[in-house]
């Protein structure tokens, strides 16, 4: 495999669609496994140098016979893609899904890739791994189709800063983002994120508050109101659904980790959630309960609120205790 791989590296479109037809043929026949590809394929990374040298294009080149076997079955996208993570061998994987998405069309590569749960970031150079870059090139290689909520939380960002008010933000929603998206928890993790990033920019994160120090009462009163302000929009595409308020508390949960626990704020993002209702006390009580890998921070976010979900659960348990009473 990587002979003819590496030959037709330097051969022509015609050649090069030729060898993908003979290693068809042998995957057909039983004598080229997935194995048998993805370890021949590694060697030919081993010579990338040496044929970057001798071959214009050959990432290119090298592209077509790594999309043509995930697109022939021969392979895993996941395995192509631990080949080339942290940047290896700079844009050969993306080169690889713009090959892929020539001969298998979006709807197939978006399958296979939701179901790879690849993080293309990772695949960005090292100074690149970061959400704007990874839209720039992914609309660059006309791939954004893989990141729909990547591009949303773009657009909708900018939405809410040009007109934060509850009713422009729900038309914006109405006119931009599928229907079918609204209910799933990618949109109600980017909403809750915005309408979050706006509060805090415009309050307790604005330029020349340090985080580390609890907030002046007027800034947390700015909080407050903006919370109150934008939480219309959070109750219309949550309140009938359980789990979407879940989803809520782990974006709230997960901003304040990227921004390194700002003094105070997850436990009184909390309290508003709370007496604002725009999550039930139940749904406190689950996030507590939570285990979960997917979201960085869970310890020490537990420990900023551990003693208000204490006094949350024992005034649940008295509330019960005394409908229990009056039964």
């Amino acid at each position: 495999m990587t002979t003819h791989s590496r030959l037709g590296c330097s051969f022509t479109d015609e050649d090069r669609e030729n060898v993908s037809k003979l290693m068809g043929k042998l995957k057909c026949e039983g004598l080229l496994s997935a194995d048998n590809f993805m370890e021949g394929f590694k060697c030919l990374l081993d010579q990338m140098t040496e044929l970057e040298a001798e071959v214009p294009l050959v990432k290119s080149h090298v592209a077509s016979y790594g999309g043509w076997a995930i697109a022939s079955e021969l392979g895993d996208l996941i395995d192509l893609a631990h080949l080339m993570e942290n940047g290896a061998y700079y844009p050969l994987f993306l080169l690889c899904l713009q090959q892929i998405n020539k001969l298998k069309g979006e709807d197939w590569l978006f399958d296979k890739f939701e179901a790879s749960k690849i993080n293309l970031q990772d695949m960005l150079l090292e100074i690149d791994q970061n959400k704007e870059k990874l839209m720039s090139v992914l609309e660059d290689r006309k791939l954004s189709f893989l990141y729909p909520m990547l591009k949303v939380q773009q657009e909708l960002q900018r939405a809410i800063v040009c007109d934060p008010n509850p009713t422009s933000i729900y038309k914006w929603i109405k006119d931009n983002v599928n229907a079918k998206l609204h209910t799933s928890a990618a949109f109600i993790n980017v909403l809750t994120s915005c309408l979050l990033k706006y509060v805090t920019s415009e309050s307790t994160l604005a330029p020349g508050v340090d985080p580390m120090q609890t907030p002046e009462k007027n800034v947390i009163e700015q909080e407050k109101d903006l919370v109150d302000k934008l939480k219309p929009v959070l109750q219309l595409m949550i309140h009938d659904y359980p789990q979407l308020q879940l989803v809520a508390l782990y974006a709230l949960h997960v901003l304040c980790y990227q921004n390194h626990f700002p003094k105070g704020m997850l436990l009184r993002m909390f309290v508003y959630f709370y007496d604002m209702e725009v999550v039930e006390e139940e749904i406190f009580l689950r996030w507590k309960e939570d285990v979960t890998d997917e979201y960085p921070g869970k310890g020490k976010a537990l420990f900023q609120v551990n003693q208000w979900l204490t006094w949350l659960e024992e005034a649940e348990e008295e509330d019960e205790e005394e409908e229990s009473d009056l039964e």
